[in-house]
């Protein structure tokens, strides 16, 4: 009986171990496939727009010394805003990734909406590194209306 207890006690323990990996580190090594990539310019300051059908989100980012930091608005699409009222929950990532598009490296965006006309900003900085050659955003989420709801992601 103690044997039994060991072993489901040993086991108990290595599923809770390994079950607690942080859910951005599960994209790291992932290509991304299915969402637009930035790649950095040589230029010290740059702005674009980074849109999917789910989502938009305007940035900047500046280079100076050994730091980029990523600024930038996002907001769900005209579909969510028109269909449906409210989001009942939504990540979104920032992505650095390596020359062939594979993610090294993954920071969660704060992106607290209750509508969907809402929007969310963010202020990332993080420390240059030879091997990160661009960025793309990634997102999952849940809007809903009277009526039901909507899932959508866009992620590694």
């Amino acid at each position: 009986m103690k044997m039994k207890t060991l072993v489901v006690a040993l086991f108990c323990l290595i599923f809770a171990v390994t079950g607690c990996v942080p859910t951005s580190e599960l994209y790291i090594g992932k290509p991304v496939t299915s969402a637009p990539i930035i790649e950095f310019q040589k230029a010290e300051n740059a702005a674009g727009t980074w849109q999917t059908f789910d989502m938009t989100i305007n940035y900047t980012y500046t280079a100076s010394g050994g730091l980029i930091e990523i600024l930038g608005q996002g907001e769900l699409s005209q579909h969510y805003q028109m269909m449906y009222n409210s989001v009942r929950k939504l990540s979104v990532y920032l992505f650095l990734l390596d020359g062939d598009g594979v993610v090294l490296e993954t920071v969660k965006i704060p992106a607290f909406l209750t509508s969907t006309e809402d929007k969310f900003t963010f202020n990332i900085p993080f420390k240059v590194n030879e091997r990160i050659k661009g960025f793309s955003f990634g997102y999952s989420g849940v809007a809903t209306e009277m009526e039901g709801q909507s899932y959508f992601d866009s992620l590694p």
